[in-house]
């Protein structure tokens, strides 16, 4: 009867000890993830990379000063989200995505906005749009030579991040649109007169008379086809009219 007693006292002392072992063990692992957590969530701890694809305006520094970080590296502090989050607010962004490559890479796909026009506003200084007509600088000349000035039509008052609500911007970057690079890239300015007919002025000398604004569906197709009919011809052209459904082109010199 005494053994039987003693053995349930020591039992019950060796479960206690048990206990208070595996509750110690408990306590410094809960210390060591805590203080694993700290580590490696100081800002000078390095962990992995970002690698960025389709810009070279925005590099891995910049990324993470956008996010709030800086280098090196920590991607326990910089989350794809926040990194697509910012790019995204960035007005020369048209889209972000980000993914990870394990263990410890995180891929950056950026696509730019791409400018397309200036446009005027009604204080002399200009807008420079993309194809959806978004103003991605605000600039107070023509900066850059190889996009084109769109002359006769004032966008009002505007402000960088803003969308131009205006119906002959947006037919004339419609039309700019269909065209191919190639044709794009020789186009110096356009304008529209007082009859809203849009004019293109090339940068080899000639005009090109396109005709109204509100008309100007099928007249891309129209211009490609001429465009592509003259490319490589030593040929002196005065101006072309693709007003009508057959073109009219005139050489220099040719008698009226």
């Amino acid at each position: 009867m005494g053994s039987s007693q003693e053995k349930l006292q020591e039992d019950r002392r060796r479960r206690r000890l048990n206990n208070i072992i595996w509750i110690l063990g408990l306590l410094l692992f809960a210390i060591a993830v805590v203080a694993g957590w700290k580590h490696v969530h100081r800002p000078d701890f390095a962990f992995g990379d970002i690698v960025v694809h389709g810009s070279k305006r925005f590099t891995k520094s910049m990324i993470l000063e956008m996010t709030g970080s800086r280098e090196p590296v920590n991607l326990f502090l910089v989350s794809k989200g926040k990194i697509v989050t910012a790019l995204q607010g960035d007005v020369r962004v048209e889209s972000a995505e980000a993914h990870y490559d394990f263990p410890s890479v995180l891929h950056v796909y950026i696509k730019e906005r791409k400018p397309v026009l200036y446009v005027v506003t009604d204080y002399g200084n200009y807008a420079k749009v993309d194809k959806t007509a978004l103003v991605m600088d605000m600039t107070d000349g023509i900066k850059d030579a190889s996009i084109p000035r769109l002359a006769g039509v004032a966008c009002g008052n505007a402000f960088i991040g803003d969308t131009l609500q205006n119906d002959t911007i947006s037919e004339v970057l419609k039309f700019l649109e269909k065209l191919q690079p190639d044709a794009k890239e020789q186009i110096a300015d356009l304008s529209v007169d007082k009859e809203q007919k849009l004019t293109l002025h090339m940068r080899y000398g000639f005009p090109v008379v396109l005709g109204p604004v509100n008309e100007l569906a099928g007249k891309a197709e129209l211009f490609m086809t001429v465009f592509n009919e003259m490319k490589g011809k030593k040929v002196q052209i005065e101006y072309m009219d693709l007003q009508y459904s057959k073109p009219f082109v005139r050489l220099r010199n040719q008698e009226q």
